[in-house]
């Protein structure tokens, strides 16, 4: 095996405390698996592909990559639950198991390599998933449910940190990184430490994303394996400020252990280390006691596990590529969404401190993999979230597939008569943060069809993409014909990404493999790592590997931009 890993103790890779019961294999009814390819019929040709993995809020998808970016097969897993408003019900509170994400996981790793036989052995497994959680961890295993990204409930716990570390004439958003009131991770841990005090007390460590959590399991869920990479640090409002240093980058992450530390039942040393670096070392590897623990397939045994990087990040790569250039960007329409761009720390501040772009209330500045680049970026808590909603609100049940609901909305005129739909079911976090945002259908009359209802949804999260665009300077007059790459599950329906095209005034350009865009920016790391790529340090992504190629270039319809233009002027205030 081409792969080295670096001294563990032994007790890394020791089975969780707890052994799981094996997961029965029609449990999770949803199901969806790629035809293997001639390619993965030899155990041969596995050892240099990389299971990328992807924790999603509603599923775990996993796909097995060749080098040159062959997808060899893949499976996507629902979870059994899903988001829940956990045990007190609470306004704003959404919650997930993760021992729901770990037996996902297990049902796609027999989905995978069941087939091959045990002689089928990937050179490496590569994790990304849901950043900005809070999910307190022992002996390997979670000790409750995890709060979301999208989880708003602690809004006093944000009001009291606001208030306590402006006390000096600071403020939190100047000693704490992208903190963005009750989403962030510090008032999320706040609440914990006043409501499930006696939960903090028993753990030993505390993940920040779902990704975190799986590799923790892989890896025997040792304290040791827990980990967060820079991108999920830097969504959660525990870093340190960026500081720009003489040679265009920005110094390696620190948790803001002052601050953190300044309340009472917060404790510091739970945080996870840091994994620094485009390709990190693996943080362990499977163990046989671990496979048999969690009734995983027995060709896992000794494959190193990658902690990788949060989904915005792993979706960043895929799409811009490693060597991403000043100011490329992109959309992404998954549950949430958000447009991103690359952009050197050195166009963002000055050495001197005299400088500091791209300042906003629903501004996030992120790490990105690459040290000398930043992740500019301005997301909304839930973009196709609200289709999910809708299908299943508006439609009747056996006819409310997300296709079913582009074919009404499609029968309606755009503008959608007025109707007008706020897409902020979970809060809102851009363009501007408000945990008490909610959705709303407005300018209903007695002529609005369902068809009409199930288009203003669209139309409503198109407006807020517009309104993300506006946050990051992006011109949304008509001026440019630079085309918008746009990836995520959204970016197959050809009425939704028509729409925002028109919104936008902008050619939107449907990444063609939209669905393994993240897989591949996930695997990226590991494959350099693993040199298993071209180049004499087997470092550089082949020619393909990031491909370009779109699904057909969406242009706006000046008619249809102009209703839009109106009713973006309504929607807008």
């Amino acid at each position: 095996r081409r792969w080295a890993v670096c001294a563990m103790s032994s007790a890394m890779c020791s089975p969780p405390a707890r052994a799981r019961r094996p997961v029965p294999r029609d449990r999770i009814a949803r199901r969806r698996i790629t035809k293997l390819s001639a390619f993965a019929s030899s155990a041969s040709s596995i050892d240099t592909c990389v299971l990328s993995v992807d924790v999603g809020t509603t599923a775990l998808k996993a796909m097995l990559l060749a080098p040159d970016g062959t997808a060899i097969a893949s499976t996507e897993r629902a979870y059994a639950t899903g988001t829940t408003s956990g045990e007190f019900g609470l306004s704003g509170a959404i919650e997930q198991q993760p021992g729901e994400w770990l037996d996902a996981f297990i049902e796609a790793s027999h989905d995978l390599f069941d087939p091959l036989g045990t002689d089928a052995s990937p050179a490496g497994i590569a994790l990304s998933g849901q950043m900005q959680n809070v999910c307190p961890v022992s002996d390997g295993r979670s000790l409750r449910s995890c709060l979301l990204y999208s989880d708003v409930r602690a809004m006093k716990e944000a009001d009291d940190i606001a208030k306590k570390l402006a006390m000096d004439g600071s403020s939190a958003e100047a000693k704490l990184a992208n903190f963005k009131g009750a989403a962030a991770c510090l008032c999320k841990w706040l609440w914990l430490a006043r409501n499930d005090g006696e939960t903090l007390r028993k753990s030993t460590r505390l993940l920040l994303g779902a990704h975190s959590y799986v590799a923790y399991a892989l890896c025997g869920g040792d304290d040791e394996a827990c980990a967060c990479d820079p991108t999920t640090a830097s969504t959660t409002g525990l870093l340190t400020p960026p500081r720009l240093s003489r040679a265009g980058t920005v110094p390696e992450p620190a948790w803001a252990v002052e601050s953190i530390g300044a309340f009472d039942g917060v404790d510091p040393n739970l945080l996870p280390r840091l994994v620094n670096g485009a390709a990190p070392a693996p943080i362990g590897e499977v163990s046989r006691s671990t496979t048999d623990a969690l009734n995983l397939p027995a060709s896992l045994v000794g494959v190193p596990v990658f902690h990788g990087v949060g989904d915005l990040a792993s979706t960043t790569v895929g799409a811009a590529g490693i060597g991403a250039s000043s100011g490329a960007s992109y959309a992404y329409l998954g549950t949430s969404g958000w447009i991103a761009r690359c952009v050197p720390w050195s166009d963002i501040l000055s050495v001197d401190g005299t400088e500091d772009r791209y300042v906003g209330d629903g501004v996030f500045r992120l790490l990105h993999p690459d040290p000398s680049l930043a992740i500019v970026a301005a997301s909304m808590v839930t973009a196709g979230g609200n289709v999910e909603f809708a299908r299943k609100t508006l439609l009747p049940e056996g006819s409310n597939s997300a296709k079913d609901l582009d074919a009404r909305a499609n029968d309606a005129k755009a503008g959608s008569d007025g109707v007008l739909y706020l897409p902020h079911l979970n809060g809102e976090r851009s363009p501007f943060t408000d945990p008490t945002a909610r959705g709303a259908l407005v300018n209903l009359s007695p002529a609005t069809t369902t068809g009409t209802m199930c288009r203003a949804v669209l139309e409503g999260v198109a407006y807020n993409y517009r309104t993300l665009s506006n946050s990051l300077g992006m011109d949304t007059t008509g001026m440019t014909d630079e085309p918008l790459p746009m990836v995520g599950g959204g970016a197959r329906s050809k009425l939704w990404t028509s729409t925002i095209a028109d919104v936008l005034r902008r050619p939107i350009a449907p990444k063609s493999d939209a669905g393994s865009v993240a897989a591949r920016g996930c695997a990226a790391g590991a494959f350099q790592y693993l040199r298993l790529w071209e180049g004499a340090d087997g470092d550089l992504p082949p020619d393909g590997y990031f491909p370009g190629s779109v699904d057909g270039l969406v242009t706006p319809n000046d008619a249809n931009a102009s209703v839009h233009d109106g009713n973006y002027a309504v929607w807008s205030k």
